[in-house]
C-alpha cells in the first residue's frame, strides 16, 4: 500500500495524523470518555484521528474529533465482523490483523496510547519497535496516565544486543498525565509526513 499517496487522497493537507490507541471495553466509561476528550482536542490542533475504527476507545476518539470539526480515519479488518463506528470520515478495510497494524503504524505521524488491553499492547510494542528500529523515522509514541508508566523502565532495564541502542528505545516513550499535556507532547515532537 502507498501510505503517503493514501495520506494525500484523504484528509486535510500537511495535518499530521495521530493514531489513538485504548481499550475496546465499552465498559470502560473513563477510558472511553478520556479518547473523546483526546479526539477533540486532537482534532482542535489540527491533527487527523486515526484509530482502529471499531467501539470503545476508538470509537470515542472518532467521536471526539468529528464533534470539533476534525477529520477521521478507521483502520478495520475484514476477519472481524462487527461494523466500524459511525464517525469516520474514511475506513481503511484490511484483510488481516497483521496488515491492520502496519497500515496504523504507517499512516501515523504519532501515536497515543491510553488504557488498554492486549491489542493496545501489541500496538504499543510495535510502533515503539518500527521507532527503534528505523522502520518508521522517529516520531512520537505518547503513553496517556499511568497504565502503561512500567513499560519503559522494563525496556531500559534490559541488556542490549549488540548493535542495538537500548538508550534510543527508551528515548521513544513520552509520558503524559492528563489529555493536554498528551496533545501538547504531540504537537510539540510531530513532523507531519505524506
Amino acid at each position: 500500500m502507498d501510505y503517503s499517496s493514501l495520506k494525500r487522497r484523504t484528509g486535510p493537507s500537511g495535518a499530521p495524523w495521530v493514531c489513538v490507541f485504548g481499550t475496546s471495553d465499552p465498559a470502560d466509561k473513563k477510558s472511553v470518555d478520556q479518547a473523546g476528550e483526546l479526539g477533540y482536542r486532537l482534532a482542535e490542533a489540527g491533527c487527523v484521528v486515526v484509530t482502529g475504527g471499531y467501539g470503545a476507545a476508538m470509537e470515542g476518539a472518532n467521536r471526539g474529533a468529528r464533534e470539533a470539526g476534525g477529520f477521521t480515519v478507521g483502520v478495520t479488518c475484514s476477519i472481524f465482523s462487527r461494523p466500524p463506528n459511525g464517525y469516520l470520515n474514511e475506513n481503511i478495510v484490511t484483510a488481516s490483523l497483521l496488515e491492520r497494524l502496519e497500515t496504523l503504524l504507517r499512516l501515523g505521524d504519532a501515536y497515543v496510547a491510553g488504557k488498554g488491553g492486549t491489542g493496545t499492547l501489541a500496538e504499543i510494542a510495535l510502533a515503539w519497535e518500527y521507532i527503534n528500529k528505523r522502520i518508521v523515522s522517529r516520531r512520537p509514541l505518547v503513553l496517556l496516565g499511568d497504565f502503561w508508566a512500567a513499560l519503559p523502565g522494563i525496556i531500559k532495564d534490559e541488556k542490549a544486543a549488540p548493535g542495538v541502542s537500548i538508550g534510543r528505545a527508551a528515548e521513544s516513550i513520552l509520558s503524559a498525565q492528563d489529555v493536554p499535556e498528551a496533545v501538547r507532547l504531540v504537537r510539540d515532537n510531530v513532523r507531519a509526513e505524506s
